[in-house]
């Protein structure tokens, strides 16, 4: 009898170790005109005499010749000189040439992060976290579940002393990798185990802020104490971790032996302390994420054949996403 007790009750130990987190394994392109100088030339008066021109009269010719000449190239200097000026001044005006700038990236961080509003750099986390899930980079994830005691009420407790060296046997809260490939699905791996799940509201955080690490932001945020938070994106917990709920506790308890029932009324998971981290580079990608919660277990009127007893099993979760390939 003492030994089917014990028994049962490292199956129970295994199903709540277990609590439920099995399922966040499984399921973000010329101008100037110029006007030529006339000379006007009146034709002498024919005479019937001929007579040679005198030495003053020539005289007088030639200088007279001297004097035209002597005035059309400097007329015709003064054109060129004002196209040429008009030249350059056609030039000088002309418009500069203009270049587009580049589009600004809608995910970069804005110089002023760490000023913004509460619900602006909720915002912005969302975004960030979010664009992992849609563009599905690739990362590394580390992950720790531990246990810190498991306790039994009432007669039960006598197997107390057991249960300890059991737990730290079977989970002794190393850590566990795995490798995400680019391109393939992430949902239970970064963050929440929702598609979308970085939906926050206000309402869900006691605190956010964002400090600047050298050219990278860090955003960090602390999640709101809740009692059997449900799945998805109704409630805080949920949309930050992957978390278990109190039918699936009880479901992989009783489902170890017909001779364990529980009452799914009367198991609590409480979830406090919960947070997540994200560091974003200047283009807005995420490169490194840590998140995680503490929960204290309880399930009241365990029934193990004839014995009904209290479970309580106090645990935290961690996991770290690093090496993200994008």
């Amino acid at each position: 009898m003492k030994k089917t007790l014990l028994a049962i009750l490292a199956l129970l130990l295994i199903a709540a170790t277990a609590i439920g987190f099995s399922a966040c394994n499984k399921t973000t392109e010329d101008i100037a005109t110029t006007t030529p100088t006339t000379v006007d030339t009146t034709e002498a008066e024919s005479t019937t005499e001929v007579t040679e021109p005198s030495l003053e009269q020539s005289t007088e010719e030639a200088t007279l010749t001297e004097e035209v000449t002597s005035e059309v190239p400097a007329n015709a200097t003064e054109a060129t000189t004002g196209a040429t000026e008009a030249t350059k001044a056609t030039e000088t005006t002309k418009a500069p040439e203009t270049t587009t700038a580049p589009p600004a990236d809608p995910f970069a961080p804005p110089e002023n992060l760490g000023s913004l509003s509460k619900a602006d750099l909720l915002a912005y986390f969302n975004k960030a976290a979010n664009r992992v899930r849609k563009e599905k980079p690739g990362f590394k994830k580390d992950a720790k579940l531990k246990i810190d005691k498991i306790s039994l009420s009432g007669f039960a407790a006598i197997a107390n002393p057991i249960i300890e060296p059991v737990k730290n046997k079977l989970m002794p809260g190393d850590w566990e990798y795995e490798t995400i490939a680019k391109g393939s699905s992430n949902s239970g791996k970064f963050l929440s185990e929702n598609a979308n799940a970085s939906d926050l509201k206000a309402s869900d955080l006691t605190t956010i802020s964002a400090t600047k690490n050298g050219a990278n932001w860090v955003i960090s945020l602390k999640v709101i104490t809740e009692n059997n938070p449900t799945k998805g994106t109704t409630s805080a917990n949920s949309r930050v971790n992957c978390i278990a709920t109190p039918e699936e506790v009880l479901r992989d308890i009783t489902d170890l032996s017909d001779a364990i029932s529980a009452d799914v009324n009367k198991a609590t998971l409480t979830y406090h302390d919960g947070y997540a981290t994200i560091t974003v580079n200047p283009k807005g990608q995420v490169i490194e994420s840590e998140s995680g919660f503490f929960v204290n277990a309880l399930a009241n009127d365990v029934k193990i054949g004839p014995i009904k007893t209290n479970v309580t099993a106090p645990q935290s979760t961690v996991i770290k996403c690093h090496d993200f390939i994008w």
